[in-house]
């Protein structure tokens, strides 16, 4: 057992490691809660000395300390349901982790170790490097703009008249300058959504959903042409109003249209159908094909996560369009899951709050 006592030699290391943690740690009385022990990092915000470090209570270590909280904390401990409990709370010095694990005494007399780490610290660590990438990836895509926009010129003959080998050359350049653009463009909504800056900073409006299926329909027609695959919008309300950001929703339905096209076999259909409960409105895109393999199913929505198309092959893509619709769902108080029978229909579902239409507002 940890204590000011003399260490046995094999505890020694550790007890020097425990004290200079820059986490807090406490050992202390599972029945008395009497602390029996507190490292330099826990008595220096307490302000301890180590005298006076067992005449302490564990609800002396804060201000902040909540005795109901704590009990359901360790609750699971007491009757022996885990070996160690983690929670995130409010602390004097903001955002913390707590874990306490549940320990037999050397003594016989059961003692918790609780340790606590300070997460706004590593939160703004986090968002300093998070920071850093996204520049460095927006750095990327101004000059991958201008690239593009002089292939366009050169595209459009403003600079003169190209052979036909130059022209399906330079069609190659574009189609895979434009894949760049979309990898770098994917890159940073992701990113953003991961330092939570847009919910936040982004403007939400009262919005008819009705129009913004039919907008995202209308603009993946040429898509649809290209893979062979027909776009069905089925029966829907004539107004569903929702609160959101234009711009994130389109994205949304985009990436929800442009993966059910392109994992569609030729000559099938893309159903879309929007749904009205009590208090929400349900989007639905179905369509044929393979379906996602069972091995993927559980961590389809996280990054970088692809699978083959319904041809057969590997999906164009970053990965991440699924990962941001649902990092977009969440930021609008939504939900979005997917049903899935293999070799015959995957369905993909969103569904938004419902908001009182403009007319209805006092």
């Amino acid at each position: 057992m940890i204590s000011y006592a003399p260490f046995p030699d094999q505890q020694t290391a550790l007890s020097e490691i425990l004290e200079e943690l820059h986490d807090e740690v406490y050992v202390y009385d599972a029945n008395t809660l009497s602390v029996i022990y507190a490292n330099k990092t826990a008595r220096r915000r307490c302000d301890w000395s180590e005298a006076e470090v067992r005449s302490k209570k564990i609800y002396d270590s804060s201000k902040m300390f909540d005795t109901e909280a704590f009990h359901s904390h360790v609750e699971p401990l007491r009757a022996r349901m885990s070996d160690a409990v983690t929670v995130e709370t409010l602390h004097e010095k903001g955002l913390v982790e707590i874990t306490t694990r549940y320990l037999s005494s050397l003594h016989g007399s059961p003692v918790f170790l609780s340790v606590l780490r300070d997460r706004e610290h590593r939160r703004q660590l986090e968002r300093a490097r998070a920071q850093a990438f996204s520049e460095i990836v927006h750095d990327l895509r101004t000059p991958l703009t201008s690239i593009m926009g002089a292939l366009k010129l050169m595209d459009s003959g403003t600079v003169g008249e190209m052979p036909p080998q130059a022209k399906s050359m330079l069609e190659l350049i574009q189609r895979n300058a434009d894949n760049l653009l979309s990898i770098v463009g994917d890159i940073l909504d992701l990113q953003k959504y991961s330092t939570s800056a847009t919910p936040e900073q982004e403007e939400f409006e009262q919005l008819d959903l009705v129009e913004l299926v039919k907008e995202a329909v209308a603009a993946h027609l040429g898509y649809c042409a290209v893979h062979n695959v027909q776009l069905s919008l089925r029966a829907s309300p004539d107004q569903a109003w929702i609160k959101g950001v234009p711009l994130r929703l389109h994205q949304l339905l985009a990436n929800l249209l442009s993966n059910a096209i392109k994992n569609s076999p030729s000559h099938e259909t893309v159903d879309i159908e929007m749904l009205g409960t009590p208090d929400s409105w349900q989007i639905r895109i179905a369509n044929t094909g393979p379906g996602i393999p069972e091995h993927l199913r559980d961590r389809i929505f996280e990054n970088y996560v692809q699978h083959a198309s319904a041809k057969g092959t590997k999906v164009k893509g970053t990965g991440l369009g699924l990962a941001i619709c649902k990092k977009i769902i969440k930021t609008h108080g939504g939900e979005i899951g997917f049903s899935c029978d293999t070799g015959e229909k995957t369905v993909f579902y969103v569904s938004l709050p419902k908001q009182a239409p403009p007319h209805e507002k006092t």
